[in-house]
C-alpha cells in the first residue's frame, strides 16, 4: 500500500479546525533542542534496488549451524505446520482485534490457547496472552497486591536479571516495595505484609527447584501471600510437575519456547494462568464462550478486560493494552502438533542430552560443574581461558554459550550451557572438542 502523506492545503485546513497556527506550535511541548529540521535521508529506491540492498544487509547477519545459547530465548524445533498456520491472511496481523466480537475466528483461537495453557499448567485459568515473560512477571507482582492489599513483595535469588530489573521498573512505578531474599532466609524475612513471593523454576542458572517446599514455606510463615512461579522454557512442563498441582497462585512463563523463532530476541509470548478465586484481577483480557440471547448458536466473546482503556485508569488491574494474539497463535499450533507425547519427547531430550553434555565436559581436567541440584537444558560450568573458548566456538561454526558475568561480575570464567532437542549428537561432539583443545591447553600450560 503506498503512502499517501498530507499536502499543505489539508494540513492548513485540520490546524485551522483545531486552532492552531503551525505545526511547531502543535508540538511546542517538544523542547527545541530535540527537534530535527530535517533528516539526512538517501533517495527513494525502486523495488528491485531495495530488495537487493537489504539482501546486501543480510549478508552481514552470521548464521550458527550449532548453538548453546540460552538464558531466557531458546533454539528449538517448530513443526512446518506451525508457520503454515500463523501466515494465513485472517491470522497474520500480530494485534490484538478490535471490534473483537466481529473476529470469531480469532477469538476462538485465543479461547483454545487459554483452554491449552490451562490444561498444561493445570492452573484454573488463563489469561489472553501479554507481551513477553517478564512484563507479565511484572504484571503478576502487581496482580498480587491489588488482590492481598499489601505493598511487599519478595523476589528469590534465580530470577532472570533481566526479568528482575522489568519487575523493579514496574513496582518503583506503584511505590511497591521489592525485596531480594535467599531460599534459606525466606522463612525468616516472611511477615504480614509481603504480598507475593516470587520464584524462578527452572531458574535462570538452570537449577529446578522445589516449588512444593518453596510453597510450605511460604504458608507456614505467611497468611495472605501469594506464591508466583516464573519459568523461561515451559517446554520443561512436558515432564515438570505443572504449577497447579503445587499450590501455585499465580503462573508466569515466556512462551518463545513455543512455536517462535529466536529471531533477534523477539517477539515473545508473555503467559500468565491463576486461581480460579484471581480471575476478576487477572491483568489483560480473558476470551469466553456464551450463546446466543435468543437461540443456541455458540459464539466468542470478551469476558474480561480489566485494562486502562474500558475501565476507570484508577481501577484498572494493568496498563497492558493488547495481546500477543498471532505468537499466541503460534503457541497454540505448537502445543496442539507436538500434543502431550511430543512435548515429553522434547523436555525429554532437553533433559538427556544436557546431562551427557555435563557429564562429558566434568571429565574434562579445568573444567568445573557449578550446579548442584538438578537442571533442565540449562547449566554452570567455570572453564579455563574463557574468552578464548568462546572465539574457538565461534571459529568452528558454533553459537557460544553465556558469558554469565555479563550479569554477575563476580562469576568469572563460568559459562552459561544451554542444550534442547535441536542439538545433534554432531554439533555436542563439535562443541566437547573444543572444550577438550581447551582442556589440553590448560593441561600444556600447567605442566610449563
Amino acid at each position: 500500500m503506498d503512502f499517501i502523506p498530507h499536502d499543505d492545503k489539508t494540513i492548513t485546513e485540520m490546524l485551522n479546525v483545531i486552532g492552531v497556527k503551525s505545526i511547531k506550535e502543535l508540538f511546542q511541548d517538544i523542547p527545541n533542542d530535540l527537534i530535527i529540521e530535517q533528516l539526512n535521508l538517501p533517495s527513494g529506491l525502486s523495488e528491485s534496488d531495495l530488495l537487493r540492498e537489504i539482501e546486501k544487509l543480510s549478508y552481514k547477519n552470521k548464521i550458527y549451524s550449532n548453538k548453546f545459547l540460552g538464558a531466557g530465548c531458546y533454539y528449538h524445533y517448530i513443526p512446518s505446520l506451525v508457520d503454515f498456520v500463523i501466515s494465513r491472511s485472517e491470522f497474520y496481523s500480530s494485534y490484538t482485534p478490535y471490534q473483537a466480537e466481529a473476529s470469531q475466528g480469532f477469538l476462538q483461537a485465543i479461547y483454545e490457547y487459554q483452554t491449552v495453557i490451562t490444561r498444561l499448567t493445570q492452573m484454573d485459568v488463563s489469561n489472553a496472552s501479554m507481551y513477553d515473560g517478564s512484563t507479565a512477571l511484572a504484571e503478576a507482582a502487581i496482580m498480587a497486591t491489588i488482590i492481598t492489599r499489601k505493598d511487599i513483595v519478595m523476589i528469590l535469588e534465580g530470577i532472570h536479571p533481566e526479568y528482575e530489573d522489568v519487575v523493579r521498573t514496574y513496582c518503583w512505578g506503584q511505590n511497591i516495595k521489592l525485596e531480594k531474599v535467599n531460599e534459606k532466609e525466606l522463612h525468616t524475612r516472611l511477615n504480614k505484609d509481603v504480598a507475593a513471593v516470587i520464584f524462578q523454576s527452572p531458574n535462570f542458572f538452570g537449577d529446578i527447584e522445589d516449588g512444593v517446599k518453596i510453597s510450605k514455606i511460604v504458608r507456614d510463615n505467611c497468611t495472605n501471600c501469594l506464591v508466583i512461579q516464573v519459568m523461561t522454557d515451559p517446554t520443561c512442563l512436558g515432564v515438570l510437575i505443572p504449577p497447579g498441582a503445587i499450590d501455585i497462585d499465580i503462573f508466569v512463563a515466556e512462551g518463545q519456547s513455543f512455536g517462535l523463532n529466536p529471531s533477534f530476541g523477539g517477539p515473545g509470548l508473555g503467559i500468565l494462568a491463576a486461581k480460579q478465586k484471581n480471575l476478576r484481577k487477572i491483568p489483560g483480557r480473558l476470551i469466553g464462550k456464551t450463546k446466543e440471547i435468543e437461540g443456541q448458536n455458540q459464539g466468542f466473546i470478551l469476558t474480561l478486560q480489566a485494562r486502562e482503556q474500558h475501565i476507570r485508569r484508577e481501577k484498572a488491574s494493568s496498563n497492558i493494552c493488547t495481546n500477543q494474539a498471532l505468537c499466541s497463535l503460534a503457541a497454540l499450533a505448537y502445543l496442539l502438533a507436538l500434543g502431550r507425547t511430543g512435548l515429553k519427547e522434547v523436555a525429554t531430550q532437553n533433559i538427556q542430552k544436557t546431562h551427557y553434555v555435563k557429564s562429558e565436559l566434568k571429565k574434562l581436567p579445568g573444567f568445573d560443574i557449578i550446579n548442584k541440584k538438578p537442571t533442565y537444558n540449562e547449566f554452570l560450568v567455570k572453564t579455563p581461558n574463557i574468552d578464548l573458548f568462546i572465539e574457538l566456538c565461534k571459529q568452528n561454526d558454533i553459537l557460544p554459550p553465556l558469558k554469565i558475568s555479563k550479569y554477575f561480575p563476580e562469576m568469572k570464567n563460568v559459562l552459561l550451557v544451554c542444550v534442547t532437542e535441536v542439538n545433534t549428537k554432531d554439533s555436542i561432539d563439535k562443541f566437547l572438542e573444543v572444550a577438550k583443545l581447551i582442556s589440553n591447553l590448560k593441561e600444556e600450560g600447567d605442566k610449563k
